[in-house]
């Protein structure tokens, strides 16, 4: 008896949990097929569910449903094609520089690794307002702000400590006597890591690149300290117009959650790309690597 009120009690919070997580969710999706006056006035759900926000956002209808010109098209095709180029290379860079970091800091004796490993995380701890006016500056001086290796840079801050340490993790893990027997088998260091540990690591680097991809496609502060206002603004740093006088149209929140369903829609696809090429890896057998 106890136990079964201890399962409905703990039903009964996961629910409200998954409830409580996914209703803002849930509200911008439900925004995005309503117009303003329909928003106004508190529906729970699309009373005439369409998709002209969405047609409005890439350009297919010109107008709002006030009647006025809506001119965000040109920002959200500069957004959109920014945020992809950004993200792919920052996801490229930051897994060609934290694999082999990843790999030294999780299986080999350096000196001050420990210290290494603390510099790593505790670059991680400084809040990224107190950052801002120092980037700011450094990179204005390099002429590199409002540019896309500017942003690429700036948001590598971020995603380099962050997957060296998690890839630090998964190859400290890997069992110590395969790389041993490939190295008996007269493998080098190098070909006992690329033909042994790589394909082991690979769900750890694949999980990786996700969360590279995702930090890069998500990133607000950063991108808009670094690309506000200029040709390289990312997707994200794009929205803000839709929440001001853009166009000489008022804010239409209906495009605003259009927009940011597509934003989250475009992470869900590319996580769950990834995710199923993570289920799909295959584990090596140790016999063949020195073949």
């Amino acid at each position: 008896m106890v136990s079964t009120r201890r399962k409905c009690t703990l039903y009964f919070l996961a629910l409200v949990a998954v409830v409580w997580s996914i209703s803002p969710v849930y509200e911008m999706f439900s925004a995005s097929f309503m117009n303003p006056k329909e928003l106004i006035s508190h529906n729970l759900f699309p009373p005439t569910p369409n998709i002209n926000n969405y047609l409005r956002l890439f350009g297919f209808i010109t107008t709002t449903a006030g009647g006025q010109i809506f001119g965000l098209t040109a920002q959200v095709d500069e957004g959109l094609t920014n945020s992809a180029i950004v993200a792919i290379l920052v996801m490229t860079i930051t897994m060609a520089a934290t694999i082999p970091a990843g790999y030294a800091l999780g299986r080999l004796r350096l000196r001050g690794r420990t210290a290494m490993v603390g510099l790593l995380l505790g670059s991680r701890t400084l809040p990224p307002v107190s950052v801002a006016l120092p980037y700011y500056f450094y990179f204005t001086a390099l002429h590199i702000r409002g540019t896309i290796i500017g942003v690429t840079i700036i948001q590598m801050s971020i995603t380099i400590p962050l997957v060296a340490w998690v890839l630090m993790g998964f190859f400290s893990a890997l069992p110590r006597d395969i790389e041993m027997s490939a190295r008996m088998d007269g493998c080098t260091r190098f070909q006992a890591f690329r033909r042994a540990l790589l394909p082991l690591a690979a769900p750890g680097i694949a999980a990786s690149a996700v969360i590279a991809f995702l930090f890069s496609w998500n990133d607000f502060f950063y991108s808009w300290l670094i690309s506000s206002g200029s040709p390289a603004q990312t997707f994200n740093t794009s929205l803000t117009a839709f929440l001001g006088q853009a166009s000489g149209s008022a804010p239409d929140p209906t495009i605003f959650a259009a927009a940011v369903v597509v934003q989250v829609v475009v992470a869900i696809v590319v996580a769950g790309i990834l995710q199923k090429y993570i289920t799909s890896l295959k584990i090596i057998d140790p016999g063949t690597v020195a073949q």
